[in-house]
């Protein structure tokens, strides 16, 4: 669990987004969610759950099956709504619940899904779904109108397939590579880089079909495989 500090006034916010890279905001004013009272604490939660497996054709045909970073984070947040006018902000709660509602949780046709959500405090930016939301009523109005709630909303931490391919091709030399080779890529550079030793470039080259490690037209996919233990 994570105290809060109380020392600033910038609000949490929760801003959606319509793609999983994070780059298309929802428009309008219900695309953002600004807390009323920020939260003293919030719990982030560390799993470690099997990692997720995929095959991947190069340019050449060739198939390989390449390991993915899984997700491994969860945040549990806990903040009141309040339209009693003590705290300015919200008018009315079940509106609130209406709006938080709608941009955490609710499937939203545009993008066959709910949206992709954005934790943003401070320091803190957190990419993530919303997994739930749960709403405590704890003060109404003589009609039953609902004027005070708390919130307990969890979200688990999201890394697009494409992001996560680029952190694995970088992540260890016990796992296969692709590299695009770029204007003044070497095989030797690329394999101190992939392995931490320039000498398996010949391996690489033969993996590839390639005669010529000097000569790699910029573009081309080259597969760097596993270490041979």
């Amino acid at each position: 669990r994570i105290m809060a500090d109380q020392g600033t006034l910038e609000k949490l916010t929760l801003k959606g987004y319509e793609d999983e890279e994070f780059k298309t905001p929802v428009s309008g004013d219900r695309g953002t969610f600004k807390l009323q009272i920020n939260p003293t604490d919030y719990t982030l939660k560390m799993d470690a759950p099997p990692s997720q497996k995929i095959n991947e054709t190069l340019a050449s045909g060739q198939t390989i099956e390449k390991t993915l970073l899984a997700e491994m984070r969860n945040i549990t947040l806990k903040f009141h709504l309040d339209s009693t006018g003590v705290v300015p902000g919200i008018t009315s709660v079940s509106t609130a619940v209406t709006d938080l509602k709608w941009l955490c949780v609710e499937y939203q046709g545009k993008v066959h899904d709910s949206f992709f959500l954005q934790i943003i405090w401070n320091s803190l930016v957190f990419n993530c779904k919303c997994q739930s939301l749960s709403i405590d009523y704890l003060l109404f109005k003589p009609s039953g109108e609902p004027i005070r709630a708390i919130v307990t909303a969890n979200f688990k931490e999201f890394v697009s397939a494409k992001t996560k391919s680029l952190k694995s091709n970088t992540s260890s030399p016990d796992m296969t590579h692709i590299r695009t080779m770029k204007s003044g890529d070497s095989l030797p550079a690329l394999c101190q880089e992939i392995y931490g030793n320039p000498k398996h470039y010949l391996q690489v080259a033969k993996a590839n079909g390639i005669v010529n490690f000097r000569n790699i037209s910029p573009g081309r996919q080259v597969l760097f495989p596993r270490l041979e233990k």
